[in-house]
């Protein structure tokens, strides 16, 4: 007998699983980097203009990353990932030209590299585990931040009198981002992967730069696209006042920072694996009521937080963090801290279930790997766009409490629209797929599996179909 994998390689699931996995190693250690609001050698000016450089690039790159993804396929993930390699050891040099030039290039790789997560982790699970499938994805990739959030603060403990991260972080950082790199070369071809029910994730034929561009340009006249443009736009843009503002904003130190920062990831997991699970249980209803419940928690809880952080960001401002001393910063043992640091580690939770209903909505959308690369690329245009003007707000130093207001009321703004999207969302997506490999014309897909193939073969496995 011979030696049997305690899991189906070519499934959804294991795919999806690595897919997080190598974004534990990248986009998750940067995450954990940027959540400790340092920069290395390089000035905070230098940070934020890199900060604008990446999300500039990264707005064009999502758009150019579904075709590239659709057209050269998963590849395209192993030298988007070595782009995050390549920013990390510019935070090594002391050269603020080549930080910022490194964030360009970092905002390329991160466009094709979220690209392809968003098709693969949208289209290949079944309607029914959608929500599962970004649970998987995104404990995963936040369970990289979170260990990375806490070898600095393991190594910083002690530090109170010096607000820099040392050096050996920025190079085990680097270490790890290359190992993720080459994980990609495990993923299996989407025509190779085979969901639960026996049909394949994709019948595509590689596609081209015309038919690419004449898809990305539709997006933009796709109403439901349209009217989730403020969803999106908020999506990223907390993300400045949170990193750079509240927690980097010069009021807490060193040790404080990084505890925030651990707690921040360590909650990003918590809401994940949460809202994934409630996302997909039947016992709430169909889709469609799923998709208003779920809106419905993402509203309460932003405001809540917000609401919350109004009343910590009258403690400081940017003048008065600038100006006070190190020993005299907020500590972990300082009074109030503790309420301080639960509503930074809620962002965190905040941020994963509002990050998972934009997913989970866009899967309701389509069953597609190519449509939802498109759409993902869509999001990360949107997203990356708003983020770079909330970076450029915080390097012109508008006033914390002002950022924080405005923040407020994109994220308010954009979920109350989504509402208008929630109550169109089908219990089972019908759509006309083209570009297939037996045919010329489109074929009508009904939850993922084409029309005419209404009784797929069933998968003989000997062994669980997960991990």
């Amino acid at each position: 007998m011979g030696f049997k994998l305690p899991f189906r390689y070519n499934s959804p699931t294991f795919q999806i699983f690595l897919v997080g996995f190598i974004c534990f190693c990248c986009p998750g250690m940067f995450n954990a980097l940027s959540g400790m609001g340092g920069g290395g050698k390089s000035s905070t000016v230098a940070v934020n203009n890199a900060q604008t450089a990446l999300s500039v690039t990264f707005t064009v790159c999502s758009l150019l990353g579904a075709p590239i993804y659709n057209i050269f396929g998963h590849r395209v993930i192993i030298p988007a990932a070595l782009c995050y390699v390549l920013y990390v050891g510019s935070f090594l040099t002391d050269s603020d030209a080549f930080t910022i030039v490194a964030g360009a290039i970092l905002g390329i790789g991160a466009g094709f590299l979220w690209t392809a997560q968003a098709g693969i982790m949208m289209s290949y699970p079944n309607e029914s585990e959608k929500g599962k499938a970004f649970s998987i994805f995104w404990m995963i990739f936040n369970l990289g931040a979170t260990i990375g959030a806490a070898i600095p603060l393991g190594n910083n403990w002690h530090n109170t009198t010096t607000s820099n991260v040392n050096t050996g972080t920025y190079i085990g950082f680097m270490v790890l981002m290359a190992f993720g790199a080459c994980l990609a070369l495990l993923l299996t071809p989407p025509n190779k992967v085979i969901r639960n029910d026996g049909t394949h994730v994709s019948l595509h034929k590689f596609s081209n730069w015309k038919r690419e561009f004449i898809e990305v340009l539709k997006l933009f006249t796709n109403w439901r696209m349209l009217i989730l443009i403020p969803l999106f736009a908020g999506s990223n843009w907390f993300y400045t006042y949170q990193f750079q503002v509240y927690n980097g904003g010069g009021y807490f130190n060193l040790r404080a920072r990084s505890l925030n920062n651990l707690l921040y990831w360590l909650f990003q997991i918590i809401g994940g694996g949460f809202f994934g699970w409630l996302l997909d249980l039947k016992s709430l209803g169909g889709r469609r009521r799923r998709a208003i419940t779920g809106n419905t928690i993402v509203l309460i809880t932003v405001v809540a937080l917000w609401i919350g952080a109004i009343f910590v960001q009258r403690n400081f401002t940017f003048e008065s963090a600038r100006d006070l001393p190190t020993p005299l910063k907020t500590d972990v043992y300082s009074p109030g801290y503790a309420g301080m640091a639960i509503e930074y580690a809620f962002f965190g939770f905040m941020d994963s279930i509002y990050q998972g209903f934009v997913y989970w909505l866009m899967g309701t959308m389509t069953n597609d790997t190519e449509r939802a690369a498109r759409y993902g690329g869509f999001y990360k245009t949107i997203q990356n766009a708003f983020a770079a003007v909330a970076s450029q707000l915080d390097a012109t130093r508008v006033p914390f409490m002002t950022q924080l207001i405005i923040v407020f009321v994109v994220n308010v703004v954009g979920i109350l629209l989504a509402y208008v999207v929630c109550f169109t969302v089908p219990d089972v997506t019908v759509e006309e797929i083209d570009n297939l490999q037996h045919g010329e014309g489109a074929e009508v897909i009904i939850g993922g599996r084409l029309e005419d193939d209404a009784t797929p073969t069933k998968l003989e496995l000997s062994e669980k179909e997960y991990m």
